[in-house]
């Protein structure tokens, strides 16, 4: 699937679209939590537009449809200095296995070490094995001092890949 793919930004009329296809990409996590933690968690995946303002909504086509998503953050006001952010790498399990993530994922980093940031951060819920797997393949190393609890019973697990420039 990788040779048709295409990584850009997401357009305005795709938005409800990706916000569909995030929440279906995640939604196997459900079960992990209360329905009222999974709620509130669909809900803000769901709003796409408000990652707008401050990301930068990545998709990836292929073949006409979209199969991936991704919102980079590159002035991400939590992290350190110098650091990228990104946040909900969505790929709906149909499509996982075909290199879809890690296309978004290495757009992403390419993005960052072009803005020159010292390194791009993400978390993972110790749920989320795909994605765990998916980081550590791709070198990035945990980065405990961005743990932390967004939720009652969501435990969000850090991660970080350092850049190196030229």
């Amino acid at each position: 699937m990788t040779e048709n793919l295409v990584i850009r930004p997401a357009r305005d009329d795709e938005l409800d679209i990706v916000a569909s296809l995030t929440v279906d990409a995640y939604g196997e996590y459900a079960v992990a939590m209360s329905p009222d933690a999974w709620s509130m968690f669909a809900q803000d995946i769901a709003n796409v537009r408000a990652r707008l303002g401050d990301g930068l909504l990545l998709v990836a086509e292929s073949d006409g449809r979209l199969v991936g998503a991704i919102t980079l953050f590159r002035d991400w006001r939590g992290a350190q200095e110098g650091a990228a952010h990104v946040r909900l790498l969505a790929v709906p399990p149909q499509q996982r296995g075909a290199g879809v993530g890690r296309a978004l994922m290495e757009h992403s980093i390419g993005i960052a070490r072009s803005d020159r940031k010292h390194r791009i951060v993400l978390t993972v819920t110790q749920e989320m094995e795909h994605a765990r797997d998916l980081t550590e393949r791709m070198g990035f190393i945990r980065a405990p001092e961005l743990d932390h609890e967004p939720a009652p019973g969501v435990r969000l697990e850090g991660w970080q890949l350092k850049l190196e420039h030229d």
